[in-house]
């Protein structure tokens, strides 16, 4: 079992390469679509990761499945027992952290039928995983957008207080903003940034 001070780096690294990383990789015109959104979070947390990784067996997965649930993760940081027999999944001893992402545009029920079943997806792996698994949902519009976030309180006093962060980005005011809004009382709780577009 992952100890709760390794629980709190992960969690404040995540945080902070929303706001910082991700936020200039946007702004630099290095993200375009989904994919792009999930290889850069990828490489910047295992840049800014990799001595926590290596101590503590964890590893990095995109679009990691997790059979009891029929679910693929876009991302999750997992520890391994690589001393154990079998596949690698056959080996997982605890998965950390889930990050599901969306790259959306424009304000069509489409979109939004899209992010309300993540928001589904992530109730309920918070209600079937274990306890100490913390899952962030990262969201970028390329839209204007009345707020970024999407919990309301009562969900967050319920399933998702200690578990989850919403990681979010889109235009207040023109403004193009990056937040994070979390729900799980560990480091950085709301906070935003600007981001500085160079195109």
């Amino acid at each position: 079992m992952i100890a709760k001070s390794v629980r709190r780096t992960i969690d404040h690294v995540i945080k902070m390469i929303w706001l910082k990383e991700i936020c200039e990789d946007y702004g630099s015109g290095n993200l375009l679509r989904e994919a792009s959104l999930q290889s850069s979070l990828y490489h910047h947390l295992r840049t800014y990761l990799e001595d926590v990784l290596k101590a503590n067996n964890l590893f990095i997965y995109p679009e990691f499945y997790i059979p009891e649930l029929k679910y693929r993760a876009d991302l999750a940081i997992v520890q391994m027992d690589l001393s154990a027999d079998g596949s690698l999944s056959q080996r997982v001893l605890d998965i950390v952290s889930i990050i599901e992402l969306k790259f959306v545009g424009g304000t069509a029920q489409g979109t939004l039928d899209v992010i309300k079943a993540d928001l589904r997806k992530i109730k309920h792996y918070a209600k079937q995983m274990d306890k100490n698994c913390q899952f962030y949902f990262g969201v970028i519009y390329e839209t204007e957008c009345a707020w970024l976030h999407w919990y309301d309180r009562r969900s967050t006093e319920h399933w998702a207080s200690g578990r989850v962060t919403e990681l979010n980005a889109g235009y207040l005011d023109g403004i193009m903003t990056f937040e994070v809004n979390s729900y799980n009382q560990m480091g950085l709780q709301n906070k935003s940034t600007i981001c500085q577009l160079f195109w």
